[in-house]
């Protein structure tokens, strides 16, 4: 008597498949829980993660639905490789600086270089604009008396001019590469510190 108690859920399980042979859906089987096998028409939401099995008509499984790991879904992604030319950045960037205000200092110093160059064109341009107001002032002497402006002061005029133009050239050159001053310090510092923060993990 207590076998053929054992065996009969077997049994039932066995008779399901042809109990179901009238339903076109297939059945699905999964766990709550508390590791309590169910045989549904559908997955409950909350239990979907959990994985479950599609059950044939027949009673065979045509397919496993695997768990969903949530501590493999939870683990971040890893950095990807560092390249030749950026390990080459990494190595000289650290042996060129010793803590973060070598490169705070290094930063200023370029910068006030630079500064000191956008300030020179600056004053050069003002004095060339000065110099070519003055000669215009000439030229229109000369047309105001309806006399031929000379040769040589026209070309005073044409070569202040140029002079003018490089010196605007050289004043937006300094201004451009004060931004990719900043840029790249920037870009070292927080670099530096990220392999700083590698290194004091690694020990």
């Amino acid at each position: 008597m207590p076998h053929r108690c054992r065996a009969l859920p077997l049994f039932v399980l066995c008779l399901l498949p042809a109990a179901l042979t009238c339903h076109a859906a297939d059945l699905y089987r999964w766990q709550d829980d508390r590791g309590n096998v169910h045989y549904t028409d559908r997955v409950p939401p909350e239990y979907v993660k959990q994985g479950y099995r599609v059950i044939s008509e027949q009673g065979f499984t045509i397919q496993t639905i695997k768990s969903i790991d949530k501590t493999k879904a939870a683990t971040p992604k890893s950095p990807p490789p560092v390249s030749t030319e950026q390990a080459l950045d990494d190595r000289r960037l650290l042996m060129t600086y010793g803590k973060e205000d070598e490169i705070i200092a290094a930063r200023k110093r370029k910068e006030s270089d630079l500064q000191a160059l956008i300030e020179l064109s600056r004053e050069t341009i003002s004095l060339l604009e000065g110099q070519f107001r003055q000669l215009a002032k000439e030229a229109g002497d000369y047309e105001k008396q309806s006399e031929p402006v000379p040769e040589e002061l026209l070309t005073q005029i044409a070569a202040t001019r140029e002079k003018i133009n490089k010196y605007q050239a050289r004043l937006q050159q300094h201004q451009s590469d004060m931004k990719e001053v900043d840029k790249k310090f920037a870009d070292d510092l927080q670099r530096y510190r990220e392999l700083k923060q590698s290194v004091e993990k690694a020990e």
